[in-house]
């Protein structure tokens, strides 16, 4: 038996003759609402998603660190050269010296000058004025030679400077201690100077404190107050003022032409210009103060850390000391407190002794060498303080 098979019309067939041909279905329209049925409205947008809180303040904490950084690269890392400040100096004139009057009839007596030679004394006096400078060669002539220098490891004598470099050895409680010490006598104040870092005052310019003590051919020297890395700070170099700032936390001392020391603890007590007619000569800010007038601080120091530091003081004008404690050495040095380092002070016979920057600061140079041993072997700063040859 055979089934029946019915052909479907090939795809692309051509109609067969007659038949009606089949015409496409018109397209769906879409249909018209329902009576009273409501238009669909598009969805309305949605509010942007939050960050969650940890989110937000990540993102701030990464603003805040990127502000941070650029102050720090411009405030600390970039270099930037700086003027002094511009005070007039004061002309100091010398003290007359009392002329006995003379006697009538007494031919070789020279006659009294006039009053237009007495002005024309006057104006020469005033454009050619008189230094103050410390002269210690009588005070301390035993202390000099004539002219013959004379130098071992550990001292100088020469014409103008007698410099003995000292080690001491001690213990505080249960903490070893190494301090160095030069015990300093200058013939006169013009053998004490600073040294910026390149010879430029600024900012962020540091230098090794070898390298300076050893280009200003100096004999002995410590590093200074590292003003570079402070906004504020009474900054006067050789006589020169170069920042009339306090700065804030900070305690000055003043070394002037005639020999002495004096400190300032406050910005009310400091004039520049006052300082500056005075006869400032150098200055240092940091602090503390350790000894004053002889006297140790009767309010006591806040820190009680165990660190290296770098000492600046007096024994009487002509006399001066550099020391420098070694520390955070177990073993070897650990380092003073402040209170330690003022007692210390004063058991040098120090009158005035003041702290310089300490820290991995703290180095020491004697005859072209390091003296001490400088934690992490110290870090380039912005100023030395150094005693010379005139």
């Amino acid at each position: 038996m055979q089934s029946k098979r019915t052909n479907a019309p090939r795809r692309g067939a051509a109609p067969r003759q007659g038949a009606t041909p089949r015409q496409s279905a018109a397209p769906r329209q879409s249909a018209a609402p329902r009576q009273g049925a409501a238009p669909r409205q598009s969805a309305a947008p949605q509010p942007p998603r939050q960050l969650p809180a940890w989110q937000l303040m990540l993102t701030d904490v990464a603003l805040i660190g990127v502000c941070l950084v650029v102050f720090a690269l411009f405030d600390h890392v970039i270099p930037v050269k700086q003027q002094a400040v511009a005070i007039p100096q004061a002309t100091v004139l010398p003290t007359a010296t009392p002329q006995p009057a003379p006697v009538e009839g007494d031919s070789d007596s020279e006659a009294a000058p006039s009053a237009d030679e007495e002005a024309g004394q006057i104006a020469s006096t005033e454009a050619e004025p008189m230094q103050i400078a410390g002269d210690f060669s009588a005070k301390f002539a035993d202390k000099f030679t004539d002219g013959e220098v004379i130098q071992t490891e550990t001292s100088y004598q020469s014409a103008n400077l007698n410099i003995t470099l000292s080690r001491y050895e001690f213990s505080v409680g249960s903490y070893e201690q190494v301090a160095y010490v030069q015990d300093i006598y200058v013939r006169s104040i013009d053998c004490i100077h600073r040294r910026f870092a390149e010879d430029t005052f600024g900012k962020a310019i540091t230098e090794g404190v070898l390298n300076m003590a050893n280009r200003s051919n100096a004999v002995a020297a410590v590093n200074g107050d590292y003003y570079g890395h402070n906004n504020g700070g009474i900054v006067i170099c050789d006589g020169v003022l170069y920042r009339d700032s306090f700065g804030a936390d900070m305690q000055t001392l003043v070394l002037f032409r005639d020999g002495t020391m004096k400190c300032y603890r406050q910005a009310s007590e400091f004039n520049a210009e006052q300082v500056m007619a005075d006869g400032a000569w150098q200055s240092f800010s940091f602090g503390p103060i350790y000894v004053n007038g002889g006297s140790l601080n009767p309010n006591g120091y806040k820190s009680s850390n165990h660190d290296p530091r770098t000492i600046i003081g007096m024994v009487e004008p002509g006399h001066y000391m550099f020391i420098v404690v070694d520390g955070r050495q177990k073993g070897y040095s650990e380092g003073l407190t402040y209170t330690e380092s003022a007692e210390f002070c004063q058991k040098l016979g120090l009158i005035t002794a003041f702290n310089l920057d300490g820290g991995k600061t703290s180095q020491m140079t004697f005859l072209g060498r390091i003296a001490n041993q400088p934690y992490k072997n110290g870090r380039e700063i912005s100023d030395i303080v150094y005693v010379a040859e005139p």
